[in-house]
This record gives structure tokens, sequence and C-alpha cells, in this order.
């Protein structure tokens, strides 16, 4: 289904491409004009690094900043490479300071210096401050710029006063009340100031204290779940001593949330390169896409051979009742499916918090559980499955129903316990992926097939 999303970038892509092909049906800035930073960042990641290059040079300086903030990694090297530090300056100072930041700190960390001492000397100066902080910390995240207003300010004075503030202020949702030493004493929202009934009260009489902050070396994770949780506009970021040091806004909370399930997901599939979680497809060469897949699947090619150890073992078995060869595929397939539904769910609730590892009994208790009640279900299918499909006896269906009643209880408890096994550990749950996952499963399912067959098969 095509979207609006879809159609806008299109139709900018065909526009810029028969630009560049010297066939332009309406003068470039007039095309850039009518179009989102984001949309414009999409298509040049989609052109060679010459293109890219000659096309930000048309931008306009406000635009070309906008454009800068949307773009990867990639392609923003790509236009760096190409310009020196006095023409980047202009596009930085222009930026917010966070991105700016994130630009210094992770696509050009070799340029810093540089570039800093090229910048305006205020500008530089929080940039500065920021990258002191841990990289993927609130520290790195938050904006100084944010309304400050004095506790004794009355009601009917603050629209007044922010009508003169910076126009480079982040947001005016919330207005943060300060003590003369910095310190945050509330908030109150733009909203109360305007439907305030007494406009002669002063803000400390109707501002919020009962605060949720967090310190700038909190987990960019962690402050982006508290605004997810309590509906934020903007996270407040406070040093040990209560003073305000920033704020984290909702535009940069989503970004952040877009990149630790990109993170999630990659390491879910077993793709193990941090550089690629917040890069656009086509920007990553190739190489990286080799380089970041390679390791699991060599340690998960490793770990299939389990499964070809387990099948050597119980050669003479197989020789002897061949027909115990056609469930095989039936059966581990049912037991790595199991495995990836219930590591998937645990991980998630993980990540968001729901599952803590004081629960890790209980929930095992409670996959073990499942797992006995969905093992019986498609046990007793494969017993029907067996008798009709397989047209063997009765003795041998219970052998697929049984296995497959353990097999799915066994993939369930493994499922719940590793992810939880890797908190405790401090790993990523995410890294315990459903391959690793359903590699085990298939191994050890296998494994419980033929050592029930073996009991219950007196002829074997």
């Amino acid at each position: 289904m095509t979207t609006v999303f879809d159609t806008n970038v299109q139709t900018l892509e065909e526009q810029i491409r028969s630009v560049l092909q010297n066939q332009p049906d309406i003068p470039l800035d007039q095309i850039f004009k009518q179009a989102h930073p984001a949309d414009i960042a999409d298509v040049l990641e989609r052109l060679s690094a010459k293109q890219i290059w000659k096309l930000f040079l048309k931008l306009e300086l406000d635009q070309g900043a906008a454009v800068l903030h949307e773009l990867g990694r990639e392609a923003t090297r790509r236009i760096f490479r190409e310009m020196t530090d006095e023409d980047i300056a202009p596009y930085l100072n222009a930026m917010p300071m966070d991105e700016v930041a994130d630009i210094l700190g992770h696509d050009v960390p070799w340029r810093q210096e540089t570039l800093l001492a090229a910048m305006r000397p205020a500008e530089a100066r929080e940039v500065r401050d920021l990258i002191g902080y841990p990289p993927d910390s609130a520290g790195r995240l938050m904006t100084e710029k944010f309304v400050r207003l004095p506790r004794q300010m009355r009601v009917e004075e603050v629209l007044d006063y922010l009508r003169q503030v910076d126009s480079e202020v982040e947001t005016l949702t919330d207005l943060y009340i300060l003590d003369d030493n910095g310190t945050l004493l509330g908030i109150v929202s733009l909203r109360e100031i305007i439907t305030a009934s007494d406009q002669r009260i002063h803000v400390q009489d109707i501002m919020a204290t009962d605060l949720i902050t967090v310190t700038p070396e909190t987990d960019q994770e962690d402050a982006a779940l508290l605004v997810a949780r309590y509906d934020f506009l903007a996270l407040p970021v406070v040093s040990e001593a209560g003073r305000l040091l920033g704020i984290i806004t909702v535009d940069d909370i989503i970004d952040v949330l877009t990149y630790e399930d990109t993170e999630d997901i990659m390491r879910y599939a077993a793709v193990g390169d941090s550089g690629m979680m917040d890069q656009p497809y086509f920007t990553i060469p190739i190489w990286r896409f080799v380089k970041a897949r390679i390791g699991w699947l060599l340690i998960l090619f490793l770990g299939q051979t389990l499964t070809g150890s387990v099948l050597r073992t119980f050669a003479t078995e197989l020789e002897t009742i061949v027909t115990l060869s056609f469930f095989i595929p039936l059966l581990i397939g049912t037991g790595g499916n199991t495995g990836a539904q219930i590591v998937s769910t645990v991980i998630r609730g993980v990540a968001l918090r729901h599952i803590q590892l004081r629960d890790t009994l209980k929930v095992m208790a409670r996959e073990l559980l499942s797992g006995l009640l969905l093992g019986g279900i498609l046990g007793a299918v494969g017993i029907v499955y067996a008798l009709v499909w397989g047209q063997v006896d009765f003795r041998f269906a219970l052998v697929v129903g049984l296995t497959v009643l353990v097999v799915c209880t066994w993939s369930n408890a493994v499922g719940a316990v590793i992810p939880l096994i890797a908190r405790r550990l401090n790993i990523d749950p995410a890294v315990v992926s459903a391959p690793m996952i359903s590699t085990v499963v298939d191994a050890s399912g296998l494994l419980i097939y033929m050592l029930i067959a073996k009991t219950l098969l007196i002829a074997i």
C-alpha cells in the first residue's frame, strides 16, 4: 500500500533526478522550498557521494542545517569530507546543539576539536558540555534552551515574558521555575498559565512540585521509557544537587525509542554492528553488512553441527526404523518456533521493565504451564497427524505426541530463562537472539525425540 510518505519522497526524488539529468521541470530552489528536510535527506541518501555534495550546496543555510540534522551517518560523512571546517561551522551553529554533539561525537569524531574551534564560542561551549557526558546518556540529549521563570513572577506577566524569550527555545509547553541558584522548584504548563482563574497569583502557587527527573548520567533508554510511561513532552535533567541542567524534548525521545527498537531487532536477528543501527539501508556499504552478520552466522553454523552429532549418535536406530526420520522436521521445527515465540515475549517484557529479575521464578512457572498446555494441544494433533499421514501404529504416534509435549515445554522453559540469565549477567537480552534459541532447541529437541523413541519402541 502506497502511503503519503512514499508519494512525497518518490515525487521529490523524481524531480531531483530530473534536475541532475539537466531536464528540470521546475527550478531546484523551488523544489527544495516545497519539500520537508526529512524528505530531502531521504532522497539524498539514495544518491551518489558526488550528487549528495552537489545538491547540499544548493540548500539555504537554515534548510541545510535541518537536512544535516536528518541525514544518516554515512551521508553526513560524505558531505563533511568535501567541506572545510569554516564551511561547516555555520550549519552547526544553526542546528540544535544536542544534534551537533551527536555528529561530532559519533559521525566525525576525528574533526571534533577543529570544528568546535570554528563554531561560535557560546555554541561550542554548549557542545563541549554535552560531549563531556557518557555516550547514550540523558546528558547527550538535553538542551539548555528552555524557559526559566522566577517563582515570584505573576501569571499575568508570563505571556509578556514569553514574547521576549530566545526564538531558539526548544519548547514552550512546559515552563520551569527555578530559585536564584538554578535549582528546579517546579513546573507549570502553558495551558495552566493561560487558563488560570486569577492572573495575579505567582507561578509558584500553581506549579507542580512532585517531579520526575533524571541525571545526566541516566541511560537514554531509561529516560525514554519514563517519557513514554508518563506521557511527558519534555523531561528535566538535573544535577545531584537538584540544579536544572537542561531538558530532553519528546522529538529526541522518539529518536531514542526508534534507535533502541532497531538495536533490539538487529541483535535479535543476530546482526551485531551497532554502527548500522540508525543508518538508512542504501548508505551502508555491503562489506559492513557482511562483517555484521558473518560472526553470528559462523556461531550458528557451528551450533547446527550439534543436530548432526545427535543424528550420528542415533544412526543405527534411524536405519532400523526409517519412519523416525519423517517426523524430524516437524518436531524440531515446532520446538524452534515455540522457543522463538517465548524469547520474543520475554525480551519485550524485560526491555519495557514489565519483567524484573526478581520475577525469574514466577516467569519460569508461568511458561512451564503454558508450555504444557501448548504441548498438550499440539501433541494431540501430532498423534492424529502421525496416524493419518504417517500411517503408523498407535505406539509410534504416541512417541510423536509425547515428543511434541516435552519439546514445547522444554522450549518454553529455555526461551524464558535465557534472556533473564542474560539480564542478570548484564548482557543485553536481545543478544540472546531467536536464531541462537532455535539452534539450541533444534539439537536438544532431536535428542528428546530419539530418547523417547528408544524408550517406547522396544523393538529398536
